[in-house]
């Protein structure tokens, strides 16, 4: 179970989820649960496991890509309003 939890953690971070950004986490969190469910539901399908789990995961497919279109279109709706960074200047 040690080596599962480190493989998808390592995944984690590969695809964003250590970044100090939070709107970056965020997206890489949805990601990460999208890719990951997506990854179930194919296995199931090319091993033939029973159809009607396949329904169950294909609806969390569905429901985790619409997470991550919401997710980043808040994020991109937010780094647009965002106002700019002078960096400190005054003047």
């Amino acid at each position: 179970m040690t080596t599962f939890n480190q493989e998808l953690t390592g995944r984690y971070v590969a695809a964003g989820g250590d970044r100090p950004d939070l709107d970056a986490r965020r997206v890489a969190r949805a990601v990460f649960v999208r890719d990951t469910v997506r990854t179930l539901y194919d296995a199931d399908k090319r091993f033939g496991i029973d159809p009607a789990d396949n329904g169950s995961l294909a609806e969390l497919v569905d429901a985790a890509e619409k997470h991550l279109e919401h997710i980043a279109t808040d994020v991109s709706q937010r780094s647009v309003m965002a106002p700019p960074n002078t960096g400190g200047d005054t003047a």
